[in-house]
């Protein structure tokens, strides 16, 4: 019991190891102006620790880049979620929900604003 229950952990910290590092992503623009739109790029740092994921999202700006620290995160198996909020246009807090499934050196997911109906799809690839 003792053996499985050290196998089990030693699965879970080097799961959660592998999304160490940082990401490189694109948004995908859905609906009738996606053929249009160009994809959307960001960074995802990540960093695991003691079952705890933390890091953030670099999102580009107008002027320069901007962090958005990452609130809230869970790992589980392959599955990753967690909140980011950013500041709107008319300076309100906005949140939005990030579902991401991990696998191997790549990840998918969606990002999903505070209210919003459908999340926006996204794709991203481990860069180091």
């Amino acid at each position: 019991m003792k053996l499985a229950l050290a196998f089990l952990t030693c699965v879970l910290a080097a799961s959660a190891a592998g999304i160490d590092g940082q990401w490189n992503a694109e948004l995908t623009a859905r609906g009738k102006k996606a053929a249009a739109a160009p994809a959307k790029g960001f960074t995802l740092s990540l960093k695991s620790q003691d079952g705890q994921v933390t890091g953030s999202v670099m999102v580009p700006g107008k002027k320069r880049s901007r962090p958005l620290n990452i609130q809230n995160a869970r790992f589980d198996g392959n599955r990753l979620t967690f909140t980011t909020v950013q500041t709107g246009k008319n300076k309100e807090a906005v949140s939005f929900s990030w579902q991401v499934t991990v696998n191997g050196d790549q990840m998918t997911g969606t990002r999903t604003r505070e209210g919003g109906k459908h999340g926006v799809p996204f794709k991203a690839r481990k860069s180091s």
